[in-house]
């Protein structure tokens, strides 16, 4: 009889160590899919703020003044001020 309960045991034990060997596989498989995971979206961010940067220059440098000045002065109808028009106001920072 204790020769059958000491060999129960050992089958217990054995299966109980099975049984956490197998969910430890499946917890480090599951693990290393999110590693992939989040390396690729690590990649994609790193992409997207290379085009964003792309993007910000491309942007900036359609707006140069020349550009601003032909559309104020020739789709707008403005004109640059005259040295006579332009008023300097001096505030005293006494009160």
């Amino acid at each position: 009889m204790k020769r059958v309960c000491e060999n129960l045991f050992r089958a217990v034990g054995f299966c109980f160590s099975a049984l956490l060997l197998i969910l430890s596989l499946l917890t480090s498989i599951k693990l290393a899919a999110v590693n992939d995971r989040a390396a690729g979206l690590e990649r994609q961010v790193e992409q997207l703020e290379e085009d964003n940067a792309v993007l910000r220059a491309r942007c900036e440098s359609s707006l140069s003044l020349e550009e601003i000045e032909r559309y104020a002065t020739q789709e707008l109808g403005m004109q640059r001020c005259q040295p006579g028009q332009i008023e300097v106001l001096r505030l005293d920072s006494e009160g």
